[in-house]
């Protein structure tokens, strides 16, 4: 059963560690939500270990960027984890066997947006789905770019059986009240087709070992904070960590459809498999 809550307060001494996302978590897209601002300085005061985790094909470094730019301190934070940063390490550095086959040559949609996915130099960047190995799906080349952008090179790399990398599985996000496509919506059209997909990010449960390792804490003494059921909550279900899910970010269209918010999230969670802890309309401390 999924605990309403009106405060953070009330929750902030049952755990020592809080892993939180950023897209509609503590920012909009644009600017920080203030009272995000506010209950992540609290946490910090009270010496809480804070990990922030994004499905950013970004790396680390430039999520952090972004955070001290919309009023983070970065000394709040024990460490920045995001998809893309483990697309660098891992398949940039070929560290298992199956970023170790993959072919010298690589398709990189939205190389133009998202350009440190892998490092510079680890593989031969080429422009056609003929001249490829493999595709890095780093997401669309445009926020107003649309899926149906992509079924030429989508259906042509299945033709080829081109092992995609998705390093970003949110399908969608919300920015200035429009949804926009991700690369997770490309990954998904792409395993319609008949192609393969490796994911990097939320949920599935290697990015959330790295953050309990980086966090340095067993899953029961953290809080996973996010706004998607469908990564952040299905996540930290499935690595047993506890989670609060915000009514104001992805699905705020969705549980707006209903007279009562308890029912709709009801029928949200049931419908992805996923159940909140706690839920909240706002991060407010």
């Amino acid at each position: 059963m999924t605990m309403p809550l009106s405060a953070f307060a009330e929750i902030a001494d049952r755990y020592e560690g809080f892993i939180f996302d950023v897209w509609g978590t503590l920012y909009d897209g644009g600017n920080a939500f203030p009272e995000a601002l506010e209950t992540v300085r609290a946490l910090a005061g009270m010496d809480k270990k804070i990990l922030v985790l994004s499905n950013s094909p970004r790396i680390p470094a430039i999520v952090g960027e972004r955070l001290t730019g919309i009023g983070f301190d970065l000394a709040w934070f024990s460490e920045i984890v995001t998809s893309g940063g483990m697309v660098a390490d891992i398949v940039g550095g070929r560290r298992d066997a199956e970023a170790a086959a993959l072919g010298e040559r690589v398709l990189w949609l939205g190389r133009g947006r998202f350009p440190d996915t892998v490092p510079d130099g680890s593989f031969t960047v080429v422009e056609s789905v003929e001249d490829a190995d493999w595709i890095l799906n780093a997401g669309p080349d445009g926020p107003d770019s649309r899926l149906e952008d992509y079924e030429s090179q989508l259906s042509g790399s299945v033709a080829r059986h081109l092992p995609m990398i998705c390093a970003n599985p949110d399908k969608s996000v919300i920015h200035g009240g429009a949804r926009h496509i991700c690369a997770g919506a490309m990954a998904e059209r792409y395993e319609v087709m008949g192609g393969t997909v490796r994911y990097f990010g939320k949920p599935y449960p290697e990015i959330f070992g790295r953050c309990l390792d980086r966090i340095g804490l067993p899953a029961e003494r953290v809080l996973v904070v996010g706004d998607n059921l469908e990564t952040d909550i299905l996540g930290a279900n499935r690595t047993g960590i506890d989670s609060l899910l915000l009514g104001c970010g992805i699905h705020a269209a969705a549980l707006a459809e209903t007279a009562d918010v308890g029912e709709g999230l009801d029928a949200l969670a049931t419908s992805h498999g996923a159940r909140p802890t706690y839920f909240s309309e706002v991060l407010a401390w």
